[in-house]
């Protein structure tokens, strides 16, 4: 009797330690599944925020702009190497064929080494001017914005950059400066390079293929230079966008960059008003 009883009392002990363990078990896959939906919850939080920051940024008119300038200046690079390169890209006659381009790396005759070094002196020059393009752009695009509400004129955004800080106005002064600068020497570079090589290829021509590359080569930067002439021959105070199309002028200062001060005179004016 004594047995049954402990039998029967060892038998709830390991019913009641199953359920308490299936009940443990329960709880555990309960807690596992509700953190689970909070991880996922909290992903697809995350990824709508970064969603909307992507989205103001595409919208925001700086991001644009420079994202512009980047695929531009990308796009750029091919054809300013063929543009330079002329003695290497068109085709010239070794014998009785075609020269490669190793055939017109091998040094020659002094008028054929003249053309090739003054053809990579361009391409270095060419270089140098888009770094300070681009440095410009980039200044101009963070410090100014284009306001057409604002007068353009020399005399109206010289005041108006009075609203930046010295030291970023004087920034912008000499990216404009040096790219004004660079832009003139990118000119004259690129008309003597261009009659240098033509004497070049001509020595060694082909066909009418030599002529039509030549030529081709030339164009492929004629607009470039053209813009290139109009944005760096203004006044000290009109800042033309070398990439945007239509000559978009920088006219306005940024209100994010805009001295405490000035911002702070603004505000009490506008109190003064009220």
């Amino acid at each position: 009797m004594i047995d049954e009883s402990i039998n029967l009392n060892s038998s709830n002990t390991s019913s009641n330690e199953s359920v308490t363990n299936e009940s443990v078990t329960n709880e555990s896959v309960t807690n596992e599944s509700v953190t689970t939906v909070v991880i996922k919850n909290e992903n697809i939080y995350n990824f709508n925020k970064y969603l909307i920051i992507i989205n103001k940024k595409m919208n925001d008119q700086d991001t644009s702009q420079k994202l512009t300038v980047a695929t531009t200046v990308i796009l750029e690079m091919y054809r300013v190497m063929v543009s330079s390169l002329l003695v290497l890209f068109v085709p010239q006659k070794c014998n009785d064929h075609v020269c490669s381009m190793s055939e017109n790396m091998v040094w020659m005759d002094s008028l054929y080494n003249s053309g090739l070094v003054v053809n990579f002196i361009t391409m270095f020059s060419f270089i140098i001017m888009y770094y300070y393009e681009v440095k410009r752009e980039n200044k101009l695009i963070t410090y100014l914005e284009v306001n057409k509400s604002v007068a353009s004129d020399n005399e109206t955004v010289g005041r108006v950059l009075e609203n930046l800080s010295v030291e970023k106005k004087e920034n912008i002064l000499y990216f404009d400066k040096a790219y004004q600068k660079m832009g003139y020497f990118i000119l004259f570079m690129f008309a003597f390079n261009t009659i240098l090589s033509g004497f070049v290829v001509y020595e060694y021509y082909l066909d009418n293929q030599t002529t039509s590359t030549y030529i081709t080569n030339i164009l492929f930067m004629i607009t470039k230079l053209t813009d290139v002439y109009s944005t760096v021959n203004t006044e000290r105070n009109i800042f033309y966008s070398a990439y945007m199309k239509g000559k978009v002028q920088f006219n306005d200062v940024d209100p994010n960059k805009k001295l405490l001060e000035n911002v702070k005179e603004a505000n009490v004016e506008e109190v003064n008003k009220v």
